[in-house]
């Protein structure tokens, strides 16, 4: 994945030829990847999981600058040793921007989507429960229907971008929705915003993928001091992809995030697992280990399987008069 070190502008690019080597092997690698669209029934929803995917097991060690020797070809060496990635420092932070950037034109081919979307966030004060959805999403216009599976059970959503006064549609579950009306809600406000990180509006595997984009540009314009690697031949969903985990170097360069971890499937190069860590709160967090350490600062975990790029969705999987909606209920 990726961490954030600092870094002097030397030990980036030793040279001009170096550079060059580089910079050529970059270009070889991003252009040989060619996003192909997943293999599934269009007439298929997304096929629910009775529990999350489990997290996948990254095989990579960060460096421990506390135990650093005085000899900086063996801290090197070190590190060699240590970082089993494709690509580390400035070059992972730009293939992992390419790569995004790859996918997002992909998706532009795209009409529209299904895919099982769980997520898991740190809002009002505390780490919400996992959350599995059926997502629905259409691209022109932005649209959007999710169908809560687990965790908020039975509840649903719908947002047309045009639609509704730009309000989304909340329609509750269990007795809830028995009780209460549909629910038409500005998704930039308060009650819209309680549960969520997000607005609906940044909802979906492109708008995931382009907040990611932002992050890799400032990271690279302003040559903060990130460490960052890439990992091959990782699985995630039984899929094979590229993992990007990014450490950063300190609260002021990046007041929200201290790590973040992405796996982007190497055939739609399409983030499908991201995971972001906070700064830690507590004095006790500085001597806890890495597990324990990202256990206690998770403050964002998305992913996304079962996608479908080739369910051409009809226009009424987006209407609120669907009778297999619950909104006219």
């Amino acid at each position: 994945m990726m961490r954030m070190l600092k870094q002097s502008s030397k030990h980036h690019f030793p040279n001009m030829l170096a550079s060059a080597i580089l910079s050529a092997a970059i270009g070889v690698l991003y252009f040989s990847y060619d996003p192909e669209p997943a293999d599934a029934d269009p007439n298929d929803m997304a096929v629910i999981a009775s529990k999350p995917v489990p997290v996948p097991v990254i095989a990579y060690k960060p460096t421990d600058h506390s135990v650093s020797s005085q000899d900086p070809k063996q801290d090197k060496q070190s590190q060699q040793v240590q970082q089993p990635g494709t690509l580390t420092g400035r070059m992972a932070l730009l293939m992992n921007q390419l790569l995004l950037e790859k996918g997002c034109r992909f998706l532009d081919t795209v009409p529209d989507y299904t895919a099982t979307f769980s997520k898991q966030e740190y809002v009002g004060g505390s780490l919400s429960d996992n959350q599995v959805i059926n997502l629905k999403c259409r691209h022109q216009p932005f649209s959007v229907y999710m169908k809560w599976v687990v965790g908020d059970k039975g509840q649903e959503l719908l947002y047309v971008d045009g639609e509704n006064d730009q309000k989304m549609l909340v329609k509750m579950g269990g007795l809830k929705g028995r009780l209460m009306p549909t629910l038409k809600l500005d998704p930039h406000g308060s009650l819209a915003m309680q549960e969520s990180r997000y607005p609906i509006t940044k909802a979906g595997i492109k708008a995931l993928a382009e907040e990611i984009i932002g992050f890799r540009k400032k990271d690279l314009a302003e040559n903060l001091n990130t460490e960052c690697v890439m990992l091959s031949d990782q699985k995630f969903d039984g899929k094979s992809c590229y993992c990007f985990i990014a450490h950063f170097a300190n609260a002021k360069e990046s007041p929200t995030y201290r790590k973040s971890v992405i796996y982007i499937d190497e055939k739609t190069c399409l983030p499908v697992f991201v995971r972001g860590f906070g700064w830690p709160q507590e004095e006790g967090l500085a001597s806890a280990s890495p597990e324990e350490l990202d256990e206690q600062t998770l403050i964002e975990s998305y992913s996304f399987t079962d996608i479908n790029l080739k369910s051409e969705l009809a226009t009424t999987e987006f209407s609120e008069k669907n009778s297999d909606y619950r909104f006219r209920r």
